[in-house]
């Protein structure tokens, strides 16, 4: 602790800033060139538009140097048509991440208890620590699959619970019947239930509560026009709560937080999208297509385990693949994609990362990049196990490899990665396959000459008569593969 810290909030003495997804421009600086991000969860179709939308921009310009109307009237009632509610229901944010904050100062007193189903969006921690409140932070599992439930006990001593639904990063949607009954039960406990529905456009929209909030002062609804409309750069986003709560935030909000040009931008397209849904109804059918073909491409790759989502974001369990989160996040980085490293989810450890779902092509580019990237993986393995059977002379049976057997059981692997491949030379009894995740790769399932112990004596001794590194592979090719052919 520094000499000024004895000067500062303690609540913010203590608070770490949340990692997040999205580090383009940082990771643009590192490799110096254009990336495909795969860590921030977007509409796949882009910006809806976007000439039109520069268009908007150009004349929003021409008012550049007057003040918003800080009671953005225009925005309110596009906002409260889009959502199904009413204007006075509706306050204006500069995206989610200001209005987690504004709900926090608003409702948040020090020492109050709030529930967090974990993992989730690391903002409502921080958020709620600031304000000198406590996170009890409970199994996400109890929540979903307990259809929304909550132990009477917990609410009772609560002031709130924070819920995102669909939750990020699982991708798991409660069903808006389920929360309606622990909206009931959080108003009979007096304990508010602020709900995260960043996801909701891109999922089932008919699963909102913004509904409840006319008849449920404990009822806080978050929307965000990012994820929907994908316009990350243009900060702009909603509350939706009752008429009295409204105007409470309202009072604390930050003057003119919403700028002109997000303001002028945010109301046509709540408006375009209103008289006509068929962008966003199109665009779900597109998720949930790619989300499918996707998840099961990625259920090829051995380790790999993707958590079933309802939303344009998909969480895969990696714990028994053989990297971690972080050695596979960079990995892909020099595959120039960007892919969410879960380590700073709360109870996922380096066992999860998180892709978004874009479209065929993309999705197929992060297919073909993750193989590269298991593929250079498994040669780096291949030169050092190489390398000790040099050292050692012997071969090493490969028997309590977490892979075997790759080929053929009861044989031992002396080799986790064949050092000819790929040898394209189908008298080893390999040829061209069709690989399931799209396009054509050598397979050697059929050919076991370097689990044969007397080869694999043969290729380790004219590796051995090289000096440290293997040397030429084409001339041992030729000095032990191809007399046996």
């Amino acid at each position: 602790m520094s000499n000024i810290d004895g000067f500062i909030r303690k609540s913010v003495v203590y608070i770490n800033p949340c990692i997040h997804g999205g580090k383009v421009a940082e990771n643009i600086e590192l490799s110096g060139h254009e990336l495909l991000d795969f860590s921030a969860n977007l509409n796949p179709m882009g910006p809806y538009e976007i000439d039109t939308i520069r268009e908007i921009i150009g004349k929003a310009l021409e008012i550049i140097d007057n003040y918003p109307d800080n009671r953005y009237v225009k925005f309110k009632n596009s906002a409260a048509a889009f959502a199904g509610v009413k204007p006075e229901n509706i306050i204006p944010t500069n995206g989610s991440s200001e209005l987690i904050r504004l709900i926090a100062e608003t409702i948040l007193e020090y020492g109050d208890i709030v529930l967090l189903p974990q993992p989730t969006f690391g903002e409502y921690e921080l958020s709620i620590k600031l304000m000198g409140a406590t996170p009890e932070n409970i199994e996400y599992r109890e929540v979903y699959q307990g259809n929304g439930e909550i132990d009477e006990e917990l609410l009772s001593r609560s002031k709130a619970v924070f819920i995102c639904n669909p939750n990020n990063p699982t991708g798991t949607l409660i069903t808006g019947s389920d929360l309606a009954r622990l909206a009931q039960k959080c108003q009979q406990n007096e304990t508010f239930l602020v709900m995260d529905e960043a996801f909701i456009e891109l999922s089932d929209p008919a699963q909102s509560i913004a509904g409840l909030v006319d008849n449920n002062p404990f009822v806080i609804v978050m929307r965000s026009m990012t994820k929907v409309f994908a316009i990350p750069g243009m900060r702009i986003g909603y509350g939706i709560a009752h008429r009295d709560v409204a105007a409470k935030l309202e009072n604390i909000r930050i003057p003119w937080n919403v700028g002109t040009i997000p303001d002028i931008v945010g109301s046509w397209l709540l408006d375009t999208h209103t008289k006509d849904p068929s962008y966003l109804e199109r665009t779900r059918q597109l998720i949930k297509k790619e989300r499918i073909w996707l998840a099961q491409r990625l259920s090829l790759i051995r380790g790999f385990y993707p958590v079933t989502s309802s939303t344009n974001f998909i969480l895969i369990k990696i714990r028994e693949f053989g990297m971690d989160s972080g050695e596979l996040t960079e990995r892909m980085r020099h595959q120039d994609i960007l892919i969410r490293d879960c380590a700073s989810f709360r109870r996922m450890g380096h066992d999860y990362i998180r892709v978004a779902v874009r479209t065929r092509e993309e999705n197929q580019r992060l297919v073909d990049a993750l193989g590269e990237s298991v593929a250079q993986w498994g040669r780096e393995l291949a030169e050092k196990n190489i390398d000790e059977a040099i050292h050692q002379g012997t071969i090493a049976s490969r028997t309590n490899c977490e892979y075997y057997p790759c080929h053929f059981e009861g044989q031992d692997c002396t080799f986790c990665f064949c050092p000819f491949y790929p040898c394209l030379d189908e008298r080893t009894g390999g040829h061209m396959v069709e690989r399931r995740t799209g396009g054509e790769v050598w397979s050697c399932a059929d050919c076991d000459m370097v689990h044969r112990p007397d080869v694999a004596n043969s290729i380790l001794e004219a590796l051995m008569a090289c000096e440290d590194r293997p040397g030429d592979l084409k001339h041992i090719w030729k000095q032990v593969i191809e007399l046996l052919l």
